[in-house]
This record gives C-alpha cells, sequence and structure tokens, in this order.
C-alpha cells in the first residue's frame, strides 16, 4: 500500500503558498523525514536550496538516496536520479508543473502527508493532509549513523511532545 505525500517549498514574499511535487510511494514521516536529510547530506552536499531544488525537478515514484544511475524501474520511461530517487513521468509524456497551492487547501490533494523544507533553517516542517502543522525537524539530526537503517533512527523534533518518531 502506499503513501502519498508532496514535498516542496514556500517562497519567502509568499509563505501560504506551496510549491511542491508529488511522491506515490512511501511518504510517511517516519520514511521521508530521514530520507530527505540523507539526500540533503549526500546529494546536495548540506545544500538546502540545492535539496528544494532536486525534490522540485519531478513528481516522484519514490525517493531514495542509494538510487544510482543503473536502477531500474518496472515502468517503461521512468529514468533513476542518482542520490535521489526514481521519477513518476515517463520519458514519453511531457513532465508536470509543479504543483502549486494555498496551504490551508491541501485537503483538496490526494495526499496523507505535506512536507515544506525550510531553505533558511535547514528543517523539513511536517503537515498533515489539511494543512495542519505537527512537527520541524532541523535536516542535521536525521541523518542516521553509518550501518543503520534510515526508518530506524528517529529524528529530534523542534515541536512539543506528541511528535512524530
Amino acid at each position: 500500500m502506499s503513501t502519498h505525500c508532496y514535498i516542496g517549498a514556500t517562497r519567502p514574499d509568499n509563505p501560504h503558498l506551496v510549491h511542491a511535487r508529488f511522491v506515490l510511494f512511501d511518504g510517511h514521516p517516519a520514511v521521508v523525514v530521514p530520507t530527505l536529510a540523507t539526500i540533503w547530506a549526500g546529494h546536495a552536499h548540506h545544500d538546502t536550496i540545492a535539496l528544494i531544488t532536486a525534490i522540485l525537478a519531478h513528481d516522484w515514484e519514490y525517493l531514495d538516496p542509494d538510487t544510482i544511475a543503473t536502477t531500474l524501474s518496472p515502468f517503461a520511461g521512468q529514468r533513476p536520479v542518482p542520490g535521489v530517487g526514481m521519477t513518476l513521468a515517463s520519458e514519453v509524456d511531457p513532465p508536470e508543473p509543479v504543483t502549486v497551492f494555498p496551504l490551508c487547501h491541501a485537503g483538496h490533494l490526494d495526499a496523507e502527508w505535506i512536507y515544506l523544507i525550510g531553505p533558511d533553517t535547514d528543517t523539513i516542517a511536517v503537515h498533515t493532509s489539511d494543512g495542519t502543522r505537527l512537527a520541524t525537524y532541523p535536516l542535521v539530526n536525521c541523518l542516521h549513523p553509518a550501518g543503520t537503517d534510515r526508518a530506524e533512527r528517529p529524528c529530534r523534533s523542534r515541536a512539543a511532545a506528541g511528535a512524530l518518531r
């Protein structure tokens, strides 16, 4: 079963308008937050703007920092982006534009979670499907030590009690 999500960012001139990309699989915070932190550290070299640029380049079948150029997809036309994941759009169809929506209208999307990457704070804000913010995680706190599974190590959140782990 898949958990759909959107991952994106807002712009300083309009912080309530989200620019995001759809991710089809593994959209639960226990997977997405440490995965984004690993992509940020590896592919983006701790550059949050580069992370946002990489995520907003495509809609995604899934994100996986272990993706390499020779990773195969069972679907024709999808392509791997090394260090990021597998694209959703095929090479046959034109790419979808970035999805833009007011955060207060997030309930109209087909997604269970929304993640907003903070370029000035190097954080990920986790929102529910209706746009409610649950927690904010510093990317650096979500990096996994070598030899451990990303999904096994909880991130330390800036949120109050009840944060996702």
